[in-house]
């Protein structure tokens, strides 16, 4: 995907340039990286460019398409990491869709499992199922859902950090290893500023964290951005809940980490569902079924009110991770700060006065929702974006804002969580290893060094 898409020559004007967002911004300040981090959720969840058969053509935005209704984003065609570290096998080609899977999944009857969803006509089809098999957070935990079913995740890489993988054979663990030793550290492609000096704007490594919740009856569709999955069986001490499933599942939360030359330790921007808990203060409207101007209560996804019945046993303890992921106890959460409590008031602001080019935070959620107003993904929101601040009267950098969490990601660590500080571990598990060896990245450690095969993949 272009950088800017001046290269197309879009007006400014033109809805089509949405697609699009620069590599880089010119100084990194407030009011330029979160909305880089809007044009970036916007852009990347633009519809993706089909062939002839309705296939999706990888990476490429429709520049064209409607933004009614829901549809296959552009990032979704993009290397999951289930595809790229394939223990000790090459990555699959950047052009070759899906993932490998294991038995019990690719013996599914899709066709039936497709025919029992109502709203199966609804769910974007232009790339095959997901593959979700990791269910436990970055703090060893499950979120779970209402009916008891644990939250899943999913990681995509783009073409940049794809090829930076794939071009030093970092997928193979010996070759890793020789890499570190040669370059001391693993260093992911920038992305660019278009300076005017005849040097255009260049895309840099991009890396997905999506968060997804298995859609059931009581959800309504048309309020998430969907996806077909296989859901692989949560197992703890031998114990499976179910064979390999093709379900339809909702998006519930995305990190988007994108690495500038001006963020060189990447920019950690995150979004989360509308729907997905009430802030502490809204704890009161809440069992109260009403804010305070007279809107009603969304019917949050995860904070149960439900009481313990002959079947049901109820609602967990207020942020309370559940001892294990077979708890089948609906999780109940709150958010802990709102939206961009970092950039100034934490009130909604005065929404009249935002224009479509307004950087104030709460009118970069105010134009998101707007923009896509005729799809489910109108209905997620900028969290905030974490980034390094230059600050010289305080040593040089500062982290900004020092704590961001997202509510479905980092759950249960939202009051502690610090993007930048935790991915700054990731190297090789060696005593006096420094900091940042894998850029940021755990997926070398965990994927390639470590890892692990699924219990019906063996």
């Amino acid at each position: 995907m272009v950088c800017a898409c001046t290269n197309l020559g879009f007006k400014p004007s033109d809805p089509r340039q949405n697609a699009c967002f620069l590599g880089d911004v010119n100084y990194a300040t407030i009011t330029q990286v979160d909305p880089l981090s809007q044009r970036a959720f916007i852009a990347l969840n633009w519809p993706v460019k089909r062939d002839g058969e309705g296939k999706a053509v990888t990476g490429l935005p429709d520049f064209d398409a409607s933004l009614s209704g829901d549809w296959t984003t552009v990032w979704e065609t993009w290397k999951s990491t289930n595809a790229i570290f394939r223990n000790g096998n090459p990555p699959l080609d950047w052009d070759v869709p899906g993932v490998p899977l294991p038995g019990a999944c690719s013996e599914i009857d899709t066709a039936a499992a497709r025919a029992a969803i109502p709203y199966s006509s609804q769910i974007p089809d232009a790339v095959p199922p997901r593959f979700l098999d990791e269910y436990v957070n970055p703090d060893g935990h499950a979120l779970l859902d209402r009916n008891g079913v644990p939250v899943r995740f999913d990681v995509h890489f783009n073409r940049q950090a794809y090829d930076y993988v794939a071009g030093n054979r970092l997928w193979d663990a010996r070759d890793l290893e020789r890499f570190i030793e040669a370059n001391k550290r693993l260093d992911l492609p920038v992305g660019t500023w278009d300076k005017g000096d005849g040097v255009p704007a260049k895309r840099g490594a991009i890396v997905i964290k999506s968060a997804w919740k298995v859609l059931d009856a009581k959800d309504d569709p048309a309020r998430f951005h969907k996806s077909w999955a296989y859901i692989t069986p949560v197992i703890e001490n031998g114990k499976l809940t179910h064979e390999c499933q093709l379900k339809p599942v909702g998006l519930v939360g995305l990190h988007i980490a994108y690495k500038t030359a001006t963020m060189k330790d990447w920019a950690w921007s995150t979004f989360e569902h509308t729907e997905i808990a009430p802030l502490w203060s809204e704890i009161g409207a809440t069992e109260e079924g009403a804010f305070g101007d007279g809107s009603a209560v969304p019917d949050w996804l995860f904070y149960g009110k439900e009481k313990p019945s002959v079947d049901q046993r109820g609602a967990a303890k207020l942020n309370t991770p559940p001892k294990k992921a077979l708890d089948n106890q609906p999780s109940r959460i709150t958010r802990f700060y709102p939206n961009g409590y970092y950039a100034g008031p934490v009130s909604a602001g005065d929404t009249e006065t935002c224009s479509i080019t307004t950087p104030e935070f709460h009118c970069l959620n105010v134009q998101l929702a707007g923009h896509f107003a005729g799809s489910p993904l109108g209905n997620y929101r900028l969290k905030g974006t974490q980034w390094l601040k230059y600050s010289p009267g305080m040593g040089g950098y500062t982290v900004l804002p020092e704590i961001l969490g997202n509510a479905v990601i980092e759950t249960f660590t939202q009051d502690t969580s610090n993007c930048m500080s935790c991915h700054s571990f990731a190297g090789p598990e060696v005593n006096g290893s420094p900091k940042g060896m894998y850029d940021f990245l755990f997926s070398f450690g965990r994927d390639v060094l470590n890892p692990t095969v699924p219990l019906q993949a063996r």
